[in-house]
C-alpha cells in the first residue's frame, strides 16, 4: 500500500470493518459462484445413493438400455464408501494446494475431473465391474477434497470479518441443496429410457455448466478479479484488518500445531461429524427396519430433514452476524453459542430418539427433522472459527480439522454395525447407539466451550517471521511487572494532558 492509500483509508471511517458496503458487489458474484460449485460437487457425491439402487433393482432386466448388476449389500457398501478413502486420504494436501496455487484453479480442476468421470461412469461401471466403479469412486474423493478447504481459503481472501458469518453460511448451505436436489432428481432420471444412466450424463452436464461459471466469474482474491472496483477493493480489505499478502508465505506448521483453539475447533468438528455422519448413513436404516417407515418412495420424507438443516444454517448465521454487528454478541461468544444449540441441541434430540419405539415413528421423524435443523447451526459454529483465527491459513486449518472428523466419520458406520451386529430391528442396540453418539457430540462441544477462542492469531500476521527474527524482545509477553510500569506510564501521560 502506498502513503496515498493509507491517507485515503483514513478519510474514509464509513469503510471500516463495521460498517456495509451498499450495493451488489464483486464479492457476492464470487459467493454465488461458490454456492453453486458446493452443489455441483455435492450432487456428484451423493446422486450415487439413489443411483445403485437402480443399478442392482431387477425389476430394470426388461430394459435393453440398463445393465443390472449383482451386487451384494457389502459391496455396495463398499462402493458408497470408497469415495471418503480418496477424500481424507487428500485432505491436508487439498489445503496446502489452495493455499500455494490459489481456490480457483483447484476447484476448477475438481469440477472438470468430477464431470468427466461421472460422464464416463457408466462404460466403466460396464467394462470393469465394482472394481472400476470403486477406483472411480476414490478419484472423485480425491480431487473433492479440495471443495472445503479451497473454500475457506477464498472466503479468509474475500470476506470482511463484518459479513463472513452470513456468506459462509450461504456458501456452505450449498452442500444442503445439492443433497435435495440429487435425491429426487435421481429417482426421477432413473425412470427415463436410459435407466440410471441418466442420473451420470445429466449431473455431468451440471458439472460442465457450472465449471465454465466458475472459470469466467470466480477469482482467488478480490485483487485478482477483472471487474474489481477500486471502492470495493479498499472495503474487503479494510475489512480484513490488513492487506492482501504478497506472494505464497509459508505455513507455520509449529506455532499453528500449538494453537489451543485450532485442537478445540479439531474437537468439536470430529463430534459433529460423528453425529451427522450416523444420520447420514445409517439413519434410512433405522426407520426401515427399527421404526418399520420405508424411505426407498418417498424422496420429499428423505429430503426434508436436509431442508431443516439448510433452514438451520442460513438462519444460524444470519443471526449470528446481527448479533454481532448489533455489539450484542462477541465474535466468541456467537460461536459458542450457536455450536452449542447445533451439538447440546442435537445431542439432546438423539437422546429422545433413544426411547422411542415403532409405536412413536411420528415423533421419530419429527425429532430427526429438529436434530438436523439445530445441527445446521454449525455454520455458525466452529466450522467459520477458522477463519476468526487466521484469515490467511484458514484452508490449511480446515484440512486438519476436517481429516480428523473424516477419520470419524468412516468409524461411525463401522462402530455402529459392531454394536447392532446385524440386527438392525433391535431398537435396545440402537439405544445404545444414540446414546454414544450424543455423548460424543455434546462432550466435544464442552472441550470447544472452554478452550475454544475468535481470537486472530499472531502467526497470521505475513511479517509474523520477520518481525519475531528482527526484534525478539517485542514477541515475549509482559509480565506483571512490566504491565503495571506500563500502565503507571498510560495513567501518568493522561494526567499531563
Amino acid at each position: 500500500m502506498t502513503e496515498g492509500n493509507n491517507t485515503k483509508f483514513a478519510m474514509k471511517p464509513s469503510e471500516g470493518s463495521s460498517t456495509k458496503y451498499h450495493g451488489f458487489g464483486i464479492r457476492h458474484v464470487q459467493m454465488i459462484c461458490m454456492f453453486f460449485c458446493m452443489i455441483a460437487l455435492l450432487m456428484a457425491r451423493s446422486s450415487l445413493g439413489v443411483a445403485i439402487l437402480a443399478m442392482t433393482d431387477s425389476a430394470n432386466r426388461n430394459n435393453p438400455n440398463v445393465e443390472v448388476y449383482e451386487w451384494d449389500k457389502k459391496t455396495q457398501g463398499l462402493i458408497l464408501s470408497s469415495f471418503f478413502w480418496g477424500y481424507m486420504s487428500m485432505q491436508i494436501p487439498a489445503g496446502l494446494l489452495a493455499k500455494r496455487f490459489g481456490g480457483k484453479p483447484i476447484l476448477l480442476v475438481a469440477l472438470l475431473v468430477n464431470g468427466c468421470l461421472t460422464a464416463l461412469f457408466p462404460t466403466l461401471a460396464s467394462v470393469g465391474g465394482w472394481p472400476v466403479v470403486c477406483a472411480v469412486r476414490v478419484a472423485m474423493g480425491l480431487s473433492q477434497a479440495c471443495l472445503f478447504p479451497a473454500s475457506h481459503t477464498l472466503l479468509g481472501r474475500w470476506l470482511p470479518a463484518n459479513e463472513r458469518t452470513t456468506y459462509s453460511g450461504v456458501v456452505y448451505s450449498g452442500p444442503q441443496i445439492g443433497t435435495i436436489i440429487a435425491m429426487p432428481l435421481s429417482g426421477y432420471l432413473a425412470e427415463t429410457y436410459l435407466g440410471w444412466k441418466m442420473i451420470f450424463y445429466v449431473i455431468s452436464a451440471i458439472m460442465f455448466l457450472t465449471a465454465a461459471m466458475w472459470y469466467w466469474f470466480s477469482a482467488s482474491s478480490p485483487g485478482q478479479h477483472s471487474m474489481m472496483t477500486e471502492e470495493e477493493m479498499t472495503y474487503i480489505e479494510m475489512g480484513l484488518n490488513s492487506a492482501q499478502p504478497q506472494g505464497n508465505n509459508s505455513t507455520p506448521w509449529k506455532e499453528m500445531l500449538k494453537t489451543g483453539p485450532l485442537w478445540a475447533i479439531m474437537a468439536a468438528h470430529v463430534g459433529g461429524s460423528v453425529l451427522y455422519m450416523l444420520f447420514f448413513v445409517d439413519l434410512p436404516t433405522y426407520l426401515e427396519r427399527a421404526m418399520h417407515i420405508s424411505l426407498k418412495n418417498s424422496a420429499t420424507l428423505s429430503a426434508l430433514p436436509y431442508v431443516g438443516m439448510f433452514a438451520g444454517n442460513i438462519g444460524s448465521a444470519s443471526l449470528c452476524e446481527w448479533l454481532y454487528n448489533k455489539g450484542l454478541l462477541s465474535v466468541a461468544a456467537s460461536r459458542k453459542t450457536f455450536n452449542s444449540i447445533a451439538m447440546f441441541g442435537g445431542g439432546l434430540g438423539t437422546i429422545v430418539l433413544a426411547f422411542l419405539g415403532p409405536e412413536d415413528r411420528f415423533i421419530a421423524v419429527v425429532m430427526l427433522v429438529t436434530i438436523l435443523t439445530a445441527y445446521g447451526c454449525i455454520s455458525a459454529g466452529f466450522m467459520v472459527n477458522h477463519l476468526d483465527l487466521s484469515p490467511q491459513f484458514a484452508g490449511v486449518m480446515l484440512s486438519l480439522t476436517n481429516f480428523c472428523a473424516t477419520l470419524g466419520s468412516v468409524v461411525t458406520p463401522v462402530v455402529t454395525s459392531f454394536i447392532l451386529r446385524n440386527d438392525s430391528s433391535d431398537v435396545s442396540r440402537w439405544r445404545i447407539v444414540f446414546l454414544l453418539v450424543a455423548g460424543i457430540a455434546m462432550g466435544s462441544n464442552l472441550i470447544y466451550i472452554i478452550f475454544g477462542s475468535s481470537e486472530r492469531q499472531a502467526w497470521d500476521n505475513p511479517h509474523y517471521k520477520d518481525r519475531r527474527k528482527a526484534d525478539p524482545e517485542e514477541m515475549r509477553p509482559l509480565d506483571k511487572k512490566e504491565l503495571k510500569e506500563l500502565e503507571a506510564l498510560k495513567s501518568s501521560i493522561e494526567y499531563s494532558k
